[in-house]
């Protein structure tokens, strides 16, 4: 049954791969729409992650945020095709503005190793395919759970030229290797560790669980930090490509310090485009002692 199923995905994405950029993300903003006009579990992660980090914003504004959150979101699904179905060059002429180059350009060129943070922003899919065009890099990820999608899945992305290494002990053990040796290594900052891998600091002042591991990459290989993301833009124009140095705590000694830094600085990132975040994932889940989990509270499935 998970064959069958992983192939159909896989022959889903293949047919969205045959479709112009515009029309793919066209089908995305009506599948987004259809999700914002009933109770489903995107719908409602979303509006829960939204009345937490932007408590004082008007409920009017809130749930125009909401309903274009849902839209861009859907976006990110129908472009699957567009990133995975074609090729690195096809892909590539899709960005229309690098924002910074210089501060990728000269972080490779240090060879002191380099640690790109790319948070669920825009489509984090297309910086594999940009940043293989100047470094090579290993990414962390965390494998999906059908086995044959998933093979297929690291397939597109090691296209390019990419290694992908996956969220275990040995997966650790690559990133550190590849910074000592002055490489790339990727990471996404937002996603919620165990609690044994993480700290309590805050995220748009809400006290949330955050990974310890760029901390300890840093601290151990001497690394620079670049935060790097892509943000669609409107009518079908393509995307545009950010690199934006981190908070300078980020290289902070203590861990609290530079787990702060690290938040502020996807706060940034968030802050060019919070329509296009990733509101959708539960980031808030694992909370301090004697707090609820927001979602169970809100009856999210």
């Amino acid at each position: 049954m998970k064959t069958l199923s992983g192939l159909l995905i896989i022959g889903l994405i293949r047919l969205m791969s045959l479709l112009p950029l515009s029309w793919a993300q066209a089908f995305g903003r009506l599948l987004g729409t259809l999700l914002g006009l009933y109770r489903n579990r995107s719908r409602e992660v979303a509006r829960v992650n939204l009345n937490m980090v932007y408590p004082d914003m008007p409920e009017p504004q809130r749930q125009a945020l909401l309903k274009e959150t849902l839209r861009q979101n859907g976006m990110v699904a129908a472009e699957m095709g567009t990133f995975w179905g074609r090729s690195p060059e096809r892909c590539l002429s899709l960005i229309r503005q690098v924002h910074n180059p210089e501060l990728l350009q000269e972080a490779v060129a240090s060879e002191q190793g380099l640690l790109v943070l790319a948070p669920h922003i825009g489509n984090w899919e297309l910086l594999n395919t940009y940043l293989m065009a100047h470094t090579q890099m290993t990414i962390m990820y965390k494998p999906a759970k059908n086995p044959v999608f998933d093979q297929w899945m690291r397939q597109r992305r090691e296209s390019s030229g990419s290694k992908l290494v996956p969220t275990t002990a040995g997966g650790v053990r690559s990133l550190f290797k590849t910074l000592q040796r002055g490489e790339t290594a990727g990471f996404l900052p937002d996603q919620e560790p165990e609690r044994r891998s993480g700290v309590m600091v805050p995220f748009m002042d809400v006290p949330t669980l955050t990974p310890r591991m760029p901390f300890e990459l840093l601290q151990r290989t001497k690394a620079k930090a670049l935060m790097v993301f892509a943000v669609r833009l409107p009518n079908s124009a393509g995307f545009d490509i950010h690199l934006m140095e981190p908070d300078a705590d980020i290289y902070s000694s203590d861990p609290m310090i530079a787990s702060e830094a690290l938040n502020r600085s996807v706060e940034r990132v968030v802050a060019t485009a919070p329509e296009q975040y990733q509101w959708t994932y539960k980031r808030f889940k694992r909370k301090p002692d004697g707090v609820r989990n927001p979602y169970r509270v809100a009856g999210v499935p």
